[in-house]
């Protein structure tokens, strides 16, 4: 093992302020892998350091594909680094200083606020905030609409439990919210090149990447309310800002997305003198989400799980 990386590892585990890419975030995630894997077959992964290690892997994972690199390449080059994890003598000195040293980077992680998790077109933001007493944005990514609405959408805190919500904060509200999302049980995978290129697609932009009608699952959003003050913060207007919630149902869909997915909100705005009802779609890339809420939902108090050896 080379003697850099401890300070590889952190780097991967605080994350990168732009996507990586290419043979950057390919070592990220042979890096990430073949740690996890070592530390698994040593018995040596106490909660927190799976935690962190499985949101940098995931991270790296989403640049990749991002990126364009084969899902099938990748699935290889982890069974690769598996058959090498097994053949490992745990009690090596070289093994147990970097599983020594990734736990130190897990420890640091740990104890971060907050952390930005870029892909390609927007960030989700990621933060620890304390939901005991009042809802908290635990994962965010800003939303704009061409009528002028502005918004929050991703993953609420309040107490022990979370919600996929979005918050209308400014300009005309909806009367309805509409999520629609790609079903793996319809079409496998994201859109590639190819069935892009059929569609008369290119690809560069997220609506370009919404799968066809035929293979999305959509879901209504259950439930509208005045938003907390804690959501929108102190400039918000509490008596204008709005909150659409999504059932739990939605939030795990939402969080089993492929990175490279994109995501439609469909909103209805009601009807004015005498005109029909309008609709609008805004469209959110899945990017990091599933990395940013395994952060957002690590505390440091989790490090006393941790096996220690």
């Amino acid at each position: 093992m080379r003697a850099h990386i401890f300070a590889f590892c952190l780097l991967v585990l605080l994350g990168i302020n732009t996507p990586a890419l290419g043979a950057e975030a390919y070592e990220a995630y042979r890096e990430r892998t073949s740690i996890f894997l070592i530390a698994a077959h040593c018995d040596a992964l106490g909660d927190l350091e799976r935690v962190a290690l499985l949101a940098g892997q995931a991270q790296a994972r989403g640049a990749l594909l991002r990126a364009g690199e084969d899902l099938a390449k990748l699935d290889d080059l982890q069974a690769d680094l598996m058959r090498r994890a097994t053949q490992l003598s745990c009690d090596r000195e070289d093994v147990q200083t970097e599983i020594a040293r990734m736990r130190e980077a897990a420890q640091v992680w740990s104890r971060l606020y907050t952390m930005r998790f870029p892909a390609r077109w927007q960030n989700w933001e990621a933060r620890r905030d304390d939901a005991r007493d009042k809802a908290r944005w635990r994962v965010r990514t800003p939303l704009n609409s061409t009528s002028g609405t502005v918004m929050d959408f991703g993953l609420v805190a309040r107490g022990e439990k979370v919600f996929l919500d979005l918050v209308v904060l400014g300009g005309r509200t909806p009367s309805s919210v509409t999520l629609h999302m790609r079903d793996p049980k319809r079409l496998k995978a994201p859109m590639d090149n190819d069935l892009l290129r059929l569609m008369g697609r290119n690809g560069d932009s997220p609506e370009n990447l919404m799968p066809p009608q035929s293979v999305m699952q959509s879901f209504f959003a259950i439930d509208k309310m005045s938003a907390p003050v804690s959501l929108t913060g102190e400039t918000g207007k509490k008596s204008k800002a709005v909150l659409f919630r999504f059932a739990d149902k939605a939030l795990a869909a939402f969080s089993a997305l492929d990175p490279r997915d994109v995501v439609a909100l469909e909103l209805v705005y009601p009807a004015r003198a005498g005109a029909k009802f309008k609709r609008e779609r805004i469209y959110a890339e899945a990017g990091d989400f599933a990395a940013a809420r395994l952060f957002a939902q690590t505390f440091p108090e989790a490090a006393e799980s941790s096996k220690t050896h």
